[in-house]
């Protein structure tokens, strides 16, 4: 019998690498397996990206219909006997973890194989609390995610699969620039998928902690994956959020969507305007959309000074590092990024390696590099003095969202500074002293922008 070809599949019946960590080389049996798996990745992605998309501009958007449920077995096959972790919560996790799986169609076989030895990860719990997103600078944070290597690599995988991108763009309506983007901010264009245990990683998160009610359907649906894909346990591996994979999708999302994409024409993530003197900073933010039209009116233009295009298109400003550096002009696909990441400086880097990719220049306002990221306990203190000083930032536990930039933008108002809602260390000193000299003050309805300090 004749040996295959060296470029085509082995005739083993074994599955495509899990991870794919790196593009092969050469062409071997085990190359094109992989880059077999680099394409149904891509299709994913573009078929999520393509989804989100229709999601974010129409008003019924398709969504496919989830499975039935499977049967609950008759009777529930008991544990094969397992080490402990040395942590009961988490052997109770699994117990239960392993009833519920069972009832959704899951083999004991599969629970128990999958589950064997695995142990809670204590280095993932710090991970969480210290995502780069949120502990950087915007602009260090994107230092690294548009290095001019990564923008480089891109271009490079953007011939080098020209062929293949060309064809999934053409079916998803996603820019090929957008999908090599993802997959390099996801992955390093598959050169680090991830080393986690995928099962421990998730059960990890699943058990206890903030992101329990993520974490578990994952790690039910990742052993859906794993049940029926035959893949190997060494090659179940992944981010210690439970990513995986050279796109870096949960197991929900790989379950979720097929290889197709809707075709929904062009895709506009953001651009970078300038903003002029007698810009209402208040109105910088991500939730307050206006037509292109509106903000045109309001003397916004394009960031070397021409006029916005013509468009009614709802768009919102996005200051990223408050008034002192680059304005941004967002529109809704961008927030559909943000659906694959809820951070908006990632959904920010997507666009930026994109567009650098496709030949665009860097940002052209300068960062606010002599700025630096306020800790956990400052950003507290942030809060703290806000509250005593009569606004309502809610609770303090240091994550300065949409009501704590509301309030921190209400004390600006009231000290004649940029509404900007960008907490910086200069105004956390103002703050303290603010607050050493005042006392606690209710804050009302009647007066939206709090005490008045200029009295």
């Amino acid at each position: 019998m004749q040996a295959p070809h060296p470029c085509q599949p082995a005739k083993s019946g074994r599955k495509p690498s899990f991870s794919a960590k790196k593009l092969a080389k050469r062409c071997t049996n085990a190359a094109m397996m992989r880059r077999d798996r680099l394409q149904a990745d891509l299709h994913r992605l573009a078929a999520l990206c393509g989804a989100l998309v229709v999601a974010a501009c129409a008003t019924a958007p398709h969504r496919p219909a989830p499975p039935p449920p499977p049967a609950a077995p008759a009777s529930v096959p008991p544990p094969q006997a397992r080490q402990r972790s040395g942590d009961a919560k988490f052997d109770a996790f699994l117990a239960q973890a392993r009833t519920d799986a069972l009832a959704q169609g899951i083999t004991a076989a599969s629970f128990d194989s999958a589950t064997a030895g695995i142990a809670p990860i204590p280095s993932i719990i710090a991970m969480n609390a210290n995502q780069p997103e949120f502990s950087r600078p915007v602009w260090s944070y994107l230092d690294s995610a548009v290095s001019a290597r990564r923008i480089a690599d891109g271009q490079f995988m953007l011939t080098r699969y020209r062929e293949v991108l060309d064809r999934i763009a053409a079916q998803s309506g996603v820019p090929k620039e957008i999908l090599v983007a993802v997959w390099g901010m996801e992955s390093d264009y598959g050169a680090d998928s991830g080393s986690f245990n995928l099962f421990a990683a998730l059960a990890t998160l699943a058990y206890d902690g903030p992101r329990a009610a993520y974490a578990k359907p994952e790690f039910l649906a990742a052993l859906q994956i794993y049940q029926q894909q035959h893949y190997p346990l060494s090659e179940m591996a992944g981010s210690w959020a439970g990513a995986f994979g050279q796109t870096q999708f949960t197991p929900t999302t790989f379950l979720k969507y097929a290889a197709d994409g809707d075709n929904d024409g062009q895709i506009d993530l953001c651009y970078e305007v300038a903003l002029p003197g007698s810009f209402a900073y208040e109105e910088a933010d991500l939730d307050s959309e206006k037509p292109v039209s509106e903000w045109t009116a309001r003397g916004v233009k394009t960031a070397n000074g021409d006029p916005l295009p013509p468009s009614d298109d709802g768009a919102a400003i996005y200051l990223p590092a408050g008034a002192r550096g680059p304005a941004f002009l967002v529109f809704a696909n961008f927030r559909a990024i943000l659906k694959y990441n809820n951070a908006a400086s990632y959904a920010l880097a997507v666009s930026l390696l994109a567009d650098r990719m496709a030949g665009a220049g860097p940002v052209r306002h300068a960062w606010p590099r002599d700025e630096r990221a306020l800790s956990r306990s400052e950003r507290i203190a942030f809060q703290s003095d806000l509250q005593k000083l009569g606004f309502d930032p809610g609770t303090p536990d240091g994550v300065l969202g949409r009501k704590s930039r509301a309030a921190l933008r209400q004390y600006q108002k009231s000290k004649s500074l940029a509404a900007d809602g960008f907490p910086t260390a200069a105004l956390l000193a103002m703050l303290d002293a603010d607050a050493a000299q005042k006392s606690p003050q209710a804050f009302t309805p009647d007066s939206p922008a709090g005490p008045d300090f200029r009295k």
